[in-house]
């Protein structure tokens, strides 16, 4: 199950956000949002509660939400999406559709990181800038959620979970050379997400 190795992506692009913004990957104490509690979004919220964060959910779907509210009653319900914006977030994990982050989320956002497991979560690609002028860290969706990609090519070769999960965490690092690359060469971090990924594949060729 792909969701499991996605999650893990997730979580550990999130701490390496953490670290960036706050200067320590621990996320203990801190506010976290995920919208969305399917499989990615439901696993999510298991390893941020095992890290000892504090969870808030949203999702169209309220059973789904019920779901995870029973089974982990520390985990709070916001009844709408706007209302698990409002809330004094640290950090909002988009793990529902794409496209969630536009001029109207971004403007409200009091989160200092956006890391989640949904593709394409911006709206249009002006939003990037946005989340920069308002100092908002975005961890590029492609890279924190790649986990599932990589069990796909873990299977290539003959799936090993053990194998897939080191991959999977090796996306905190990758996430933290993408933060000090944009620091370092003024981009945004999907900017410098795309260069890192030129070099890598100028040193394979």
């Amino acid at each position: 199950d792909s969701s499991i190795l996605t999650a893990l992506g997730v979580f550990q692009g999130m701490r390496a956000a953490a670290e960036h913004a706050w200067g320590d990957p621990d996320l203990a104490g801190r506010l976290i949002g995920v919208e969305g509690v399917g499989k990615v979004g439901h696993r999510l919220v298991e390893h941020l509660l095992e890290a000892g964060a504090k969870v808030v959910i949203c999702d169209v779907n309220a059973e789904a939400a019920a779901q995870v509210h029973d089974q982990h009653p520390a985990v709070e319900v916001a009844e709408s999406r706007q209302a698990l914006l409002a809330q004094p977030l640290d950090v909002l994990a988009p793990c529902a559709m794409g496209g969630t982050l536009d001029d109207d989320s971004v403007a409200v956002l009091t989160a200092r990181i956006v890391c989640g497991g949904a593709n394409n979560q911006l709206a249009h690609p002006g939003i990037e800038k946005m989340l920069a002028d308002r100092g908002i860290l975005y961890a590029p969706d492609y890279v924190v959620n790649a986990g599932g990609v990589v069990q796909v090519a873990d299977e290539l070769a003959g799936f090993s979970f053990e194998r897939a999960q080191a991959r999977a965490s090796e996306i905190f690092t990758t996430t933290r050379k993408i933060f000090a690359l944009a620091d370092k060469e003024g981009v945004p971090p999907a900017v410098a997400a795309d260069r890192l990924a030129e070099l890598r594949m100028a040193e394979v060729g």
